[in-house]
């Protein structure tokens, strides 16, 4: 037997109608054991099989998801800069990311935070600390709501809508955790085609900008 631990969950999900989407998502943001991606994968395959509507989908999935990255936010600006420096790199070895690649990444936050409060959602794994980013630096709550709630809606409609496609074209879904690996590896194939032309682009821009030394 195939073990696919995504096809258990939404087994029982289906039990508990839109509250468990909600639920779902919500506890996605403090205990990510099985990966945003893998869930909303197989949101839209359950979707494309009749068992909830695209859009009711969306929005539960939404909701739990953004009120678990506003908790986030105001619980650690309640802890202070000290104790928010030590939670956030606490909880960024625990995922492999060591404190120097979390401080450049804070930086960056800072410098362009509604920009970066939008795209950071869009990036496995790192968008479980935008909330952490917000809150250590002081950002605009009503500016970083704002940013992730867009962010949040265009993931979560992402991997949705491309389950939907699945279900409705009836490829494989018997093991729903392989194909939500599939669907993580072509993901991250995009990201890296995206931030390889953005750093082409950025590059090509500085050294225009950059003052010819020998004219």
């Amino acid at each position: 037997m195939d073990l696919d631990p995504v096809g258990i969950i939404m087994a029982w999900l289906r039990n508990y109608g839109l509250a468990g989407l909600f639920a779902v998502a919500l506890a996605e943001r403090f205990l990510p054991l099985i990966p945003s991606y893998g869930l909303l994968l197989a949101i839209g395959i359950s979707v494309g099989d009749g068992h909830w509507s695209l859009s009711s989908a969306l929005l539960s999935t939404s909701a739990g998801s953004l009120l678990g990255c506003a908790a986030w936010f105001y619980s650690i600006r309640a802890l202070g800069e000290a104790r928010s420096v030590r939670l956030l790199n606490g909880t960024g070895i625990l995922f492999g990311l060591p404190p120097a690649r979390l401080a450049r990444w804070a930086s960056s936050f800072r410098q362009n935070q509604t920009a970066v409060s939008f795209t950071i959602q869009l990036v496995p794994t790192l968008r479980l600390f935008a909330p952490a980013f917000a809150a250590l630096f002081q950002s605009s709550a009503s500016r970083f709501i704002a940013a992730s709630t867009a962010g949040i809606m265009l993931w979560n409609g992402l991997f949705i809508c491309i389950g939907h496609a699945v279900a409705l074209h009836a490829i494989d879904t018997t093991n729903i955790t392989a194909l939500a690996l599939a669907a993580l590896c072509a993901l991250l194939c995009v990201e890296m085609i995206l931030y390889w032309l953005a750093r082409r682009v950025l590059g090509k821009r500085q050294a225009d900008l950059t003052p010819d030394c020998g004219s």
